[in-house]
């Protein structure tokens, strides 16, 4: 979704009510002025985030928008921080660091493409399916099938690690 587009959308229905308010203070009573103010202010404001201004001078002077320190000298209150907005380097070096150690974890446990070594030779993968180490397809198919009946964590007698070793096996023999 356009968020700027949104906002823009918004502010023009705003600056519509606005201009009538306006008309209608002028032609029926004051007090239809009174009520434009604020949406005048609303519109200004929503256009001046849509277009973006605000971010154009947030980058300008981040100093200035900088949220409150400890020592409570400077903008912002309720010792809210430094500020860590959207505009800030280390926000987007932390973000990159941690899809860097999403696939790095996704590596290391062997997720990801098809074909990849799941670490198990031919012999250990055919001594956990019972199957013989030159077997054809369906026989391990059906070897495995079978093994993950008991293996699997909702079965009765199923063990995590068990299905997991069979998956394995399974995939080392071409599964």
């Amino acid at each position: 979704m356009n968020r700027d587009g949104l906002l823009m959308g918004i502010a023009a229905v705003f600056i519509g009510i606005t201009a009538l308010m306006l008309i209608a203070g002028i032609v029926v009573s004051p007090f239809f002025l009174l009520v434009a103010v604020p949406f005048g202010g609303a519109a200004y404001l929503m256009w001046y985030q849509a277009s973006g201004k605000l971010a154009e001078r947030i980058r300008a002077d981040p100093a200035g928008y900088a949220r409150s320190t400890r020592g409570g000298d400077g903008p912002g209150g309720f010792d809210a921080g430094p500020f860590e907005g959207r505009f800030t380097r280390e926000r987007a070096n932390r973000q990159r660091a941690r899809g860097q150690g999403r696939r790095r974890r996704q590596r290391a446990r062997g997720g990801g493409s098809v074909g990849q070594q799941t670490g198990l030779s031919k012999s250990a993968a055919a001594d956990i399916l019972d199957v013989d180490a030159e077997a054809d397809a369906e026989t391990v198919k059906s070897a495995y099938r079978e093994k993950v009946k008991t293996a699997h964590p909702d079965a009765p007698e199923g063990d995590e690690d068990e299905f997991k070793s069979v998956k394995k096996a399974y995939e080392t023999l071409g599964g």
